[in-house]
């Protein structure tokens, strides 16, 4: 079996800290937003869908009004199949600035599926420089001079 090499050791730390990191951010995201948000009931006024070469993006505007009956309109942060312009779907916004908001279905699985993900990739990461440190893999096979039975 090929071990690791180093570089390759050290690109799979990096992704691993990327994932944790992203993971981390989209978490305390949505914790603070279900902490602090006031939910409210948007309409979706507007889908645009762009076409890439294997890909395709949509980009969701909704308006809804705040407790204070201010107008906001703005980018929702998610996008599923069953949206079209005229559904209400329910926002959280931050009291303080009700241009931040969020889709109030925003879970926590899959931050914490890549936080798994993370802290596996950063194990296995410091696991496989750890070896490579300690002189595991030099590219030489040993053999004792006593393993050959005489």
């Amino acid at each position: 079996m090929q071990r690791l090499s180093k570089k390759h050791a050290i690109l799979i730390l990096v992704v691993g800290v990327l994932f944790f990191a992203v993971a981390v951010f989209a978490w305390i995201k949505t914790v603070h937003y279900r902490g602090e948000g006031i939910r409210v009931d948007a309409v979706i006024t507007d889908i645009e869908t762009t076409y890439f070469d294997d890909d395709t993006d949509h980009t969701v505007t909704v308006r809804f009004v705040t407790e204070d009956g201010e107008e906001i309109t703005g980018e929702l942060d998610a996008y599923q199949s069953g949206f079209y312009v005229g559904k209400t779907v329910p926002v959280l916004y931050l009291p303080d600035d009700p241009h931040k908001f969020t889709y109030a279905k925003n879970g926590l699985l899959l931050p914490l599926i890549f936080i798994g993900a993370g802290v596996f990739l950063l194990g296995f990461g410091v696991f496989a420089l750890v070896r490579k440190d300690r002189g595991y893999d030099d590219g030489t096979d040993y053999t004792p001079d006593d393993a050959s039975g005489a």
